[in-house]
């Protein structure tokens, strides 16, 4: 399983939020997420802008940003949304 990689990692400021571990990693790709969207101005940003911008390469990027979208519900990935399709844009869901 994926999130096994994590496992001692100190816990980041969404701790608690989801049943599984939020790692500091995973803190490190949701603000790479969320700048790389305001450099965009708001729009949602490719896997490899993500990579970049977290400094990770873009498998690992991609692993993180699964468990953002799917175990702690921070990011969206909108999928097929480009035409030509050239993969998945993900984005940071709106805080209250």
């Amino acid at each position: 399983m994926v999130r096994e990689k994590w496992e001692g990692h100190e816990e980041g400021s969404f701790a608690g939020r989801a049943s599984g571990p939020y790692s500091k990693v995973h803190e490190r790709v949701f603000e790479a997420l969320s700048r790389t969207q305001e450099a965009h101005r708001g729009e949602a940003v490719h896997l490899e802008e993500v990579a970049r911008a977290s400094d990770l390469p873009p498998d690992e990027t991609s692993e993180l940003l699964h468990d953002l979208v799917t175990v702690h519900g921070l990011a969206t990935e909108l999928a097929g949304s480009d035409s030509p399709d050239m993969g998945p844009r993900f984005e940071a869901k709106p805080r209250i």
